[in-house]
């Protein structure tokens, strides 16, 4: 009760005084950025760099990995195009552009986006227990992490959970939770894997997605939309893939019936719209902020699943798990959404782009940096 009454009241306050903002003479008309003040405000700042903490998240100023890991390599004015690009352009947009970006199913069976946590040394040690025994050993079995006690992993069917231990420099990432005891035990999980975490980190080699990317890899957090401001790659689950993987991915997803042209793991798509198109579009600022990191980092398939094809989001849970209202929610809302008849909030990024005409497939060696 004594969260839920803390939550109610921050959105009063947050929706107060965001229409105060918005009401002065001559302020920002952007109600992202109105947010933003409204978040610096209620959880004390944001950081740009390490230590993070649930009361101190991560910045649009920071970005996972080191600079040379491929989610932060900017890509060059005319990079390589891989080869059967048109075919996977095509196989990828056969049903249109990126789903709409869904909020309010934290806590639900609806809620597929990759919580962060970030661990401390008094938080209980947990021992991981992989229940996948059909898939060989599981590089983290036995391991032993400290986990906050209050992290909850998402609700949707992958019960993705990423902790970060700091001290250690590891992010481990964790697929289908299955049970976390409180106070500290063994923490029961279907596979899951882990990737250092650091200035000279790569995201690479984990395994709680098809392509073994870590959990924080590509993700749109709510600080970078707010901030419109996203200074990495993206990543996406599409439907089904190719049945075949291309660096950096280091495994695969669900095959589809029919491969010619699908796009396989790890597969590098580049929106091919200048800064001066994007910035002159009648969108959102959070919307331009997504394009523009498509025209310069692009974004990789990181999994299979999506409907049709969706952006890797950080979920809700990484704040609601320690009674905070979700920023998902109050962004939304600001942006313009209305919560409808399932409960979710949808924004729109498909509209007004073409799509299968201004994505190019990109090759590995431009990724690899041999070409």
């Amino acid at each position: 009760m004594r969260a839920w009454w803390a939550g109610a009241l921050f959105l009063a306050v947050a929706g107060a005084a965001i229409t105060l903002i918005l009401s002065r003479p001559g302020a920002e008309s952007s109600p992202e950025r109105a947010d933003a003040a409204t978040y610096a405000r209620a959880w004390g700042g944001q950081r740009c760099a390490p230590p993070f903490s649930a009361r101190r998240s991560p910045g649009a100023c920071w970005r996972p990995y080191g600079a040379a890991s491929p989610f932060n390599q900017r890509l060059p004015p005319q990079p390589r195009v891989a080869a059967g690009s048109a075919a996977a352009v095509a196989a990828l947009t056969a049903d249109g552009g990126p789903a709409p970006l869904v909020f309010g199913t934290t806590g639900s069976d609806e809620d597929w986006g990759h919580p962060i946590f970030w661990s401390r040394r008094s938080d209980p040690l947990f021992t991981v227990r992989c229940a996948r025994t059909d898939w060989g050993r599981c590089a983290i079995e036995g391991h032993r992490i400290r986990i906050p006690d209050a992290a909850r992993a998402a609700g949707g069917g992958d019960g993705h959970l990423a902790v970060v231990d700091q001290a250690r420099g590891w992010e481990y990432d964790l697929w289908q939770v299955r049970s976390k005891p409180r106070g500290g035990g063994t923490i029961v999980v279907s596979w899951g894997g882990r990737t250092r975490f650091g200035p000279g980190s790569d995201g690479l080699g984990s395994d709680a997605t098809a392509a073994h990317f870590g959990l924080l890899a590509g993700v749109l957090r709510p600080a970078e939309l707010v901030a419109g401001r996203i200074t990495h790659a993206l990543t996406v689950k599409i439907d089904c893939d190719g049945g075949f993987s291309v660096y950096p991915a280091m495994g695969r997803g669900a095959k589809c019936d029919d491969t010619a042209g699908a796009p396989p793991q790890g597969a590098r798509f580049q929106l091919t719209m200048s800064e001066t198109e994007i910035r002159a579009l009648a969108a959102p600022r959070w919307k331009r902020a997504i394009l523009l990191a498509m025209a310069r980092y692009g974004f990789f398939v990181e999994d299979t699943g999506g409907s049709p094809w969706d952006l890797a989001v950080e979920s809700g849970a990484s704040f609601k798990s320690f009674g905070r209202p979700d920023p998902w929610e109050i962004f939304a809302r600001a942006a313009g959404a209305e919560r409808e008849a399932d409960g979710d909030y949808r924004l729109d990024v498909a509209s007004g782009i073409d799509w299968r005409g201004r994505l190019r497939m990109i090759d590995t060696c431009v990724t690899r940096r041999t070409c």
